[in-house]
């Protein structure tokens, strides 16, 4: 409280903070006294919560497991990354090439995932120069 009458009550519309019960509670009381500051919670923290359970689920780590192997290869390789990467140019793919997920920056599972999704054609047309068989 000390903290909105100092600004002003008048100056705050809402208070926005993850669910912790703390957190829950302080916006409440601040809600009590001051009707007119809204309480949300923070749509970021929810999405975060809501990554993390989807990143449990055995087909996530498995399809993240995928993705990273390729992604270390091109890394790990001059040359595959060379020509992933004049390929990627040739064919003007917008956002950059590959881009690897880890596990404390909840956005990067998608970051991950849509970069092979993007570059997906180049990867393809890369593959023919180190094909085993």
């Amino acid at each position: 409280m000390e903290i909105v009458d100092s600004i002003g009550p008048n100056k705050i519309s809402s208070v926005v903070s993850d669910n912790a019960a703390t957190m829950v509670k302080a916006k409440q009381l601040v809600n009590n006294k001051y009707n007119h500051i809204i309480p949300i919670r923070c749509i970021a923290h929810h999405v975060n919560l809501l990554t993390t359970d989807v990143m449990k689920h055995e087909y996530s780590k498995e399809l993240i497991m995928k993705c990273m192997k390729i992604i270390k290869f091109f890394r790990h390789s001059h040359q595959a990354n060379a020509l992933l990467s004049k390929e990627l140019e040739a064919v003007l793919i917008k956002g950059g090439g590959l881009k690897g997920y880890c596990k404390t920056r909840w956005t990067t599972a998608w970051d991950c995932l849509e970069s092979i999704r993007r570059c997906e054609a180049s990867l393809h047309n890369v593959r023919f120069f180190f094909r085993s068989d």
